[in-house]
């Protein structure tokens, strides 16, 4: 909980929509707030930029996919809402400190399929 309204509504909107082309002023519009205001509004509250919470909420979806299912890492970064591997490749480093491939084969042993 963010203690702000305003906040809640485009978390909300980022969790059902994490998929789609998302842009600061679509966001920017649901909070009915200037770009620049929500971005400074979004750091103050979150410690966050905008994009960096983006990518947190895609790389937690990203993260649950390469656990639960056999799809490729190509398919999940774009189902995920990253239109480029090579940035989702590094941005999941950065954040995992491990590759998607690595973190993949780290949990293969512990999924069971019936």
């Amino acid at each position: 909980s963010y203690n702000s309204r305003r906040l809640e509504k485009v978390f909300e909107f980022l969790r059902k929509n994490y998929n789609k082309d998302i842009t600061l002023s679509d966001v920017s519009k649901l909070a009915d707030m200037t770009e620049v205001s929500f971005s400074r509004f979004i750091k103050k509250r979150t410690g966050k930029t905008f994009v960096d919470s983006l990518n947190d909420i895609r790389l937690g979806y990203a993260t649950r996919l390469l656990i639960d299912s056999s799809e490729t890492i190509a398919e999940i970064a774009y189902k995920c809402g990253f239109n480029n591997i090579s940035y989702f490749n590094r941005l999941f480093r950065k954040k995992k400190n491990l590759t998607p491939k690595e973190f993949r084969e780290n949990y293969a042993g512990s999924r069971t399929f019936i």
